[in-house]
C-alpha cells in the first residue's frame, strides 16, 4: 500500500506533466520542500485569490483558524502544498457546482460550535442557501487519526439525552475516553476516515440547526487519476478501503438513528481528476450509496 509521501509524488507527477517543473521546491530556512509549490507560484495563486470575484475567499482562508496561507513555525503555508485539502476544496467549489445547488455564495472556513461542550466543528466549506457543509480531504487519509475524545464529549456519545441510541452510561472519573470503532461498523483499529472528526461534525451541525430544516454533510476527497496502470491501482487500493470505512460506518446503527433524529444527509464523493480542477458532473465519483437525490439522477 502506497504511503502519504507516495501518494504526494503521485499528484506532483501529474501536474509536473500538465505545468511543467518549474513551480515546485517552496524553500524557507535554507530548506526546500518538493512537493510544495515554489514561492513565485504560491505568490501567484494567491494573487489571484486576493483579486476580483475571488477576494471573499481569500479574506475567509486569512482569517480562517487553520492557518491556512501563511508560513507557521519554519514551515510552508498549508496551502502551497501539491496535496492541500483546502487549496483542493477552493480549486473545486469556488465556481459553484450544479449538484449542489449551482450557488457561488459558499463560506470556507465555516465554524459550528457544538453544544454542551466549550468547542467548535470546523468544517472547509458551507453553502447557507443549500445548507450543505463540506469536510474536504487530500493526503489526510494517510494519517494516523486519534480516536479519543476529551471527557467533555463523554453526555454526547452516552449520556440520556444522547442521540445515537446508546444506553445510558455514567461517566467515569477519566480524561478521555476511546471511540469503540465496533459500534460503527468497523473491526481494525487504525483506519484511514477520522471518525473522531466525523462525530464533532455532526454534533456540530446539529447544533446549529432546526431540525425540521434538513442539513446535508458532503465528505469530498481528491482521487488523481494516473497515467500508469501501475500507480491506478495502488491509488485504487486506498479507496476501495477508504469507501468499505466510509460505507460502514455510515450505515452503522448509532449513525443512522443520529442523522435520523437530526435531519441530516451524508455522503461521500471524490473528484477523479488528473489534476485539481473545478468538481463537474464529469469528474465525480459516488463512494457511498447514500448520496443525494441530484447524483441519483445524473
Amino acid at each position: 500500500m502506497i504511503s502519504k509521501s507516495e501518494f504526494d509524488y503521485f499528484i506532483k507527477k501529474n501536474l509536473v506533466d500538465v505545468i511543467g517543473n518549474d513551480c515546485f521546491g517552496y524553500e524557507i530556512e535554507d530548506k526546500s520542500y518538493d512537493v510544495y509549490y515554489n514561492k513565485e507560484a504560491y505568490n501567484k495563486f494567491i494573487s489571484k485569490m486576493q483579486n476580483g470575484k475571488y477576494n471573499k475567499f481569500y479574506n475567509q482562508y486569512n482569517h480562517g483558524k487553520g492557518s491556512e496561507l501563511k508560513e507557521k513555525r519554519n514551515m510552508p503555508p498549508k496551502m502551497a502544498s501539491v496535496a492541500s485539502s483546502s487549496r483542493f476544496c477552493y480549486l473545486a467549489l469556488r465556481d459553484g457546482y450544479k449538484q449542489f445547488n449551482n450557488s457561488e455564495d459558499i463560506i470556507f472556513e465555516h465554524s459550528c460550535r457544538i453544544k454542551g461542550v466549550n468547542a467548535t466543528a470546523n468544517l472547509d466549506a458551507y453553502i447557507p442557501k443549500a445548507n450543505i457543509y463540506f469536510e474536504v480531504k487530500c493526503h489526510e487519509i494517510f494519517s494516523q487519526h486519534s480516536i479519543y475524545l476529551k471527557k467533555s464529549y463523554w453526555n454526547l456519545l452516552y449520556g440520556q439525552e444522547n442521540d445515537f441510541g446508546f444506553s445510558y452510561a455514567k461517566c467515569p472519573d477519566i480524561d478521555e475516553f476511546k471511540i469503540e470503532l465496533c459500534n460503527f461498523g468497523i473491526k481494525k483499529q487504525r483506519i484511514r476516515f477520522d471518525i473522531k472528526q466525523f462525530l464533532c461534525h455532526l454534533w456540530g451541525i446539529a447544533s446549529q440547526k432546526d431540525k425540521d430544516i434538513q442539513a446535508k454533510l458532503v465528505y469530498l476527497f481528491f482521487k488523481p487519476k494516473m497515467d500508469l496502470e501501475t500507480e491506478r491501482i495502488q491509488v485504487e487500493k486506498v479507496f476501495e478501503e477508504l469507501q468499505a470505512e466510509i460505507k460502514n460506518i455510515f450505515s452503522s446503527k448509532p449513525i443512522q438513528i443520529f442523522i435520523s433524529n437530526n435531519n441530516i444527509e451524508l455522503s461521500a464523493i471524490a473528484e477523479y481528476a488528473k489534476v485539481m480542477e473545478p468538481l463537474s458532473k464529469d469528474n465525480t465519483i459516488i463512494l457511498t450509496k447514500l448520496e443525494f437525490k441530484e447524483i441519483r439522477n445524473l
